[in-house]
Parts: structure tokens; C-alpha cells; sequence
């Protein structure tokens, strides 16, 4: 089961931080990673008392149900916080240092550095999203779903 979950969550992630831009408005994919942080840490102070009475009208075991549930609220808020991060942060710097150089150093646009940003800037921007997906979404998953709760 953990392998499952973490096979969907890595497949999730994929598609919300390399797709999801190209097919949503960035405006409305900000609110949905907003609301889904928000949502997900109500749903974490919740889940214990949720987890406590499942129990005690179904017999299933307590403590593994609530690291599964753990679990998922965990990868829940890693994927919404890192796919946020990503889209506020990392597009707006490479967005504003090219847009700063094309207004305010167009003596020096054609020079390198800076034109070789300038061209490859969805290159750049496909390599950046791909290490935070390897190193900010791959591994904490593998963290949480196989490392975690030996």
C-alpha cells in the first residue's frame, strides 16, 4: 500500500508542477494550492479525533491507521507547499531578472550571460522545476511513505 501511495503521489506531483501551468491560469492554480495547504492542515488537526472514533465503532488498529493518515496529510501539504513555492518564487525571479535586464540594461542584453538566459529561459526554468522535483518532491516521499514509521 505504501508503495501505491507513493507511486501516486510522485505521478500527482509530476503533473501539477510540469502540466498543470501550461492547462491552468497561474491565478486559479495559486488559489488551488493555497486552499489545499489550508485545507490540509485542518484536516491534520482534525484527524485524530476522526481516527479515534473510527476506531471505536469499527475494531481496526488505531496507531497504524493514524500513521497512514499522517502520512497523507504530510504528502498532501509537501505537494501543495513545494508546487506553490515553485510557482510564486522560482517564476517570478527568473520572470524579473529577465524583465529587469530588457528594461533597465538593454546596452548589455545581447551579451552573455545574460542573453543565454534570455533564450533559454524555458529551459532553464524546465531544469530548475526538475531538481525541486527530484530533491523537494521525490524524496520526501520516498521519505514519508517507505523511510518513515518503521
Amino acid at each position: 500500500m505504501k508503495v501505491i501511495f507513493l507511486v501516486f503521489f510522485i505521478a500527482l506531483s509530476f503533473f501539477l508542477m510540469f502540466n498543470a501551468s501550461a492547462m491552468i491560469e497561474k491565478k486559479r492554480l495559486m488559489i488551488f494550492y493555497g486552499v489545499g495547504m489550508v485545507v490540509t492542515i485542518l484536516s491534520f488537526i482534525v484527524s485524530p479525533a476522526i481516527v479515534f472514533g473510527v476506531s471505536k465503532a469499527i475494531t481496526i488498529d488505531y496507531n497504524e491507521t493514524d500513521k497512514v493518515i499522517k502520512s497523507l496529510f504530510l504528502s498532501f501539504l509537501c505537494l501543495f507547499f513545494l508546487n506553490l513555492f515553485i510557482l510564486l518564487v522560482v517564476e517570478n525571479i527568473i520572470d524579473f531578472f529577465i524583465g529587469f535586464h530588457q528594461t533597465n540594461n538593454q546596452a548589455n542584453i545581447s551579451k552573455n550571460p545574460i542573453r543565454a538566459v534570455v533564450e533559454n529561459k524555458s529551459r532553464i526554468l524546465t531544469l530548475t522545476k526538475g531538481v525541486f522535483f527530484v530533491l523537494g518532491q521525490c524524496l520526501p516521499y520516498y521519505g514519508i511513505w517507505i523511510g518513515a514509521y518503521r
